[in-house]
């Protein structure tokens, strides 16, 4: 959530509140300390320095974005705030901030809305978000990005803020009362809670102390988490500190500048660690603060691994390349006598309608360091005579028997071309794209059905005369058990059957489940699905994945060897649906 980008005389080596640093590193150090929904014109986000002389606001903003990461509000300050001690606050608020709290705000701002499900607040500095506190449904954290690559991480309050609730920093690691840039793990989650709002201004007492014991040391300034730079420079501060040590991979701590900066040249590439901790008349800081890097500073090279033919037709020309490390690149194709217009592109790139002519085509890589590689060409002549016109001739390899006693009627199917693709119809239907291993068509009623399949080649020609067969489905008549005449004089009539439980009419679920029980012990069931036998079954019966359209189940008690000559019976239909 935080990330610093000036930070000159912060400390001037006097055990307590930190000094006021110089003019130009005001509003810099400056951190979200509480956010508040509201319900009536009463929202607000509060500010608080964790150095002195953040005082001069004037220009600068707090922006609001939406659960999505789009900004939806900023608020700018057209002043500056008259009190700029260590730990001061600034308050942002909506116009009925007031008359809610007691308190008035720092910068009204009527237009102020908060979403309580979802979004972030930030405060920026040097027109890049500095500290971003994010909550709910948040889910657009590449907006927050920092000038040191952090971010929100991952949001408080995960269903939303609740209502008459605000989410203000927890402050923990170092001093528990005086708020510290260590107080930032860059995960929203860990850094704020929520909490019963308590709104103030520049204006309220400063209740924070300064702690005791040995300083908590924090990193401000640092290089990128991979660099192309040979140096590297770093700022850092201790609210208690009298002086500093810092040291560099494996050597031994050494006095280094207050506050900073300690300057690094000459290093080689590859991981370098950063560790700075300040001392005063307690001792070292037993944890200091650590900066990991990897300094990067070999470009990137760019192979071309597929390209079209020399010459070759300008219906299509498509292009595979890789790099020789993790990158993104920049395509360019012009005429070859023309400059280069690169533009960004992915691990493939594919071009059409190239009119004839001399083309070239580059690509170039640039890493995770932003080193940028030189960049792979490849020319040759397209020639549009060559285009392919002649469509592909279709055939079935695999089709059902005709008769076919199964509802169910797989088809293979072949190209005269290779690498086409191809579109299939069943029942006078509509051509649509089918896999080239071949398709089933399953829950085929019984009678005459009809199948055709069209090939596409590479040239996007059509077979214009589809592959096509007819057969005709003849399923089996289910038989069934004998049915006991009516019960003579003296005698127990037939099993009744009730089905308890049933999917709506119109349903998703394409494994429908039922319930169903007869009216006394000992009996047992048969069940049947659409045009099926009866077979054994209990409740609950949960059907085989149904195929889309109507379907019919059906189920009978049996006592004695005599089913029940009415089953019960009902219709439903499996539509689509998301």
């Amino acid at each position: 959530m935080g990330c610093m980008f000036v930070l000159v005389g912060l400390l001037t080596g006097a055990v307590g509140m930190v000094a006021a640093p110089a003019a130009e590193a005001t509003f810099h150090l400056i951190k979200v300390r509480e956010v508040y929904p509201g319900t009536n014109d009463d929202s607000y986000v509060e500010l608080q320095m964790y150095a002195a002389g953040q005082t001069f606001l004037s220009g600068h903003s707090m922006t609001l974005y939406d659960s999505a990461g789009a900004l939806s509000h900023t608020s700018t300050f057209s002043a500056g705030v008259a009190k700029g001690e260590n730990q001061r606050t600034v308050l942002i608020g909506d116009s009925g901030v007031q008359a809610a709290f007691g308190v008035a705000p720092d910068l009204v701002d009527s237009a102020l809305s908060v979403p309580a499900s979802g979004g972030a607040a930030c405060w920026n500095a040097g027109g890049l978000p500095a500290d971003c506190v994010a909550w709910g449904s948040f889910s657009g954290a590449a907006a927050l990005q920092t000038a040191s690559g952090t971010s929100a991480g991952t949001p408080v309050s995960a269903a939303g803020i609740t209502a008459g609730k605000a989410i203000r920093r927890t402050i923990e690691p170092g001093c528990p009362t005086l708020l510290e840039e260590s107080d930032d793990s860059d995960v929203s989650a860990t850094d704020f809670k929520e909490v019963s709002p308590l709104p103030r201004d520049n204006a309220v007492a400063i209740t924070e102390t300064t702690c005791a014991g040995a300083p908590n040391t924090a990193i401000d300034e640092k290089p990128p988490l991979r660099s192309n730079g040979a140096t590297a420079e770093f700022t850092y501060e201790a609210p208690t500190a009298t002086s500093y040590e810092c040291k560099l991979d494996s050597a031994a701590f050494a006095s280094c500048p207050n506050s900073g900066p300690q300057e690094y040249t000459g290093l080689s590439d590859g991981s370098h660690t950063f560790q700075v901790r300040g001392v005063n008349a307690s001792g070292p800081d037993p944890t200091p603060a650590s900066f990991t890097w990897t300094v990067d500073t070999v470009a990137p090279t760019t192979t071309i691994d597929g390209h079209p033919a020399d010459p070759s037709s300008g219906a299509g020309a498509a292009f595979t390349f890789h790099a020789s490390e993790s990158a993104t690149f920049q395509c360019s194709l012009v005429p070859s006598s023309e400059p280069d217009l690169f533009s960004a592109c992915a691990s493939g790139k594919s071009y059409s309608g190239l009119a004839d002519g001399e083309y070239t085509f580059r690509v170039k890589a640039t890493d995770l360091a932003t080193n940028l590689g030189a960049p792979a060409s490849f020319s040759w002549e397209v020639d549009n005579s060559l285009a392919d016109t002649t469509p592909p001739q279709t055939t079935i390899e695999a089709k059902p028997s005709d008769p076919s006693s199964s509802s169910t009627a797989f088809f293979g199917y072949a190209s005269s071309e290779p690498g086409s693709s191809f579109e299939c119809a069943l029942d006078g239907g509509a051509f649509s794209s089918c896999p080239a291993s071949g398709v089933t068509y399953s829950g085929l009623a019984a009678g005459a059905h009809s199948f055709q399949v069209r090939a596409i080649d590479a040239g996007a020609n059509v077979d214009p005369t589809p592959a096509g067969y007819s057969f005709t489905v003849v399923l089996e008549t289910p038989t069934l058990p004998p049915v006991a005449p009516p019960p003579g004089p003296g005698k127990a009539a037939p099993p009744q059957t009730l089905i308890s439980l049933k999917p709506a009419a119109k349903t998703r679920d394409r494994t429908a489940t039922f319930r169903f029980r007869s009216d006394g012990p000992g009996r047992s069931f048969e069940c049947a699905v659409d045009r099926g036998p009866f077979k054994g079954c209990r409740s609950p019966f949960t059907t085989k994945r149904l195929g889309f359209g109507a379907h019919a189940f059906s189920v009978r008690a049996v006592f004695g060897g005599v089913a029940d000559r009415s089953p019960s019976k009902f219709s439903f239909k499996v539509v689509r649906g998301r």
